[in-house]
């Protein structure tokens, strides 16, 4: 189907996480993703919940944060409208309760500050853009109650390259900012 295929495209360039996590291999699960995330454009709302809330489940135990379904809703959803498909506002309705849930738990504030935090402890272009992104998405997923923990991306992050500690340093601290922001209450 070409609209899960452009979207795919789109959704692993603008996060290029995907290849640097997953290589070649993240080509084949953006189209894997985009053609299951076309099915609850069709379903009765309940049920395309049901199915989204699950992806999120399964992805986020692979680390894989719920910011990332998010963004692939989106583009589907936004690629489904510009060409006059039905279901085209089912999928940005969906994209736009993953976004409510994530920022109602974690302030936008933090994010980018999360993401400020990675950027300035990390340069070159090794370094995937929204890190911090993904840290503070993780442990939104965990308040959530979408994931038991919220550690299994940063310490991918960190093993990612075990003779850099430049990882370690830039990690540790928007994860450590975006966990006491929930503690507090800056959600």
């Amino acid at each position: 189907m070409a609209l899960v295929e452009r979207s795919a495209k789109i959704v692993l360039r603008s996060v290029p996480y995907f290849a640097w996590r997953y290589g070649d291999r993240g080509r084949s699960f953006g189209r894997s993703d985009a053609g299951y995330l076309v099915t609850p454009s069709t379903a009765a709302a309940a049920v395309a919940r049901q199915q989204v809330a699950w992806l999120a489940r399964v992805l986020a135990a692979r680390g894989m944060p719920r910011v990332l379904l998010e963004s692939q809703l989106e583009s589907l959803g936004r690629l489904a409208r510009r060409q006059g498909r039905a279901g085209a506002e089912r999928l940005l309705g969906l994209a736009a309760e993953l976004r409510g849930a994530r920022l109602g738990a974690i302030a936008a504030t933090v994010w980018s500050e999360c993401e400020r935090l990675c950027r300035d402890g990390v340069r070159g272009d090794r370094r995937p853009r929204w890190a911090g992104v993904f840290i503070a998405a993780s442990v939104t997923d965990r308040v959530n109650a979408v994931s038991e923990h919220d550690d299994t991306l940063v310490a991918w992050f960190q093993a990612a390259d075990p003779g850099d500690a430049t990882w370690q340093r830039a990690c540790a601290p928007a994860y450590a900012f975006s966990r006491a922001s929930t503690e507090r209450g800056t959600a």
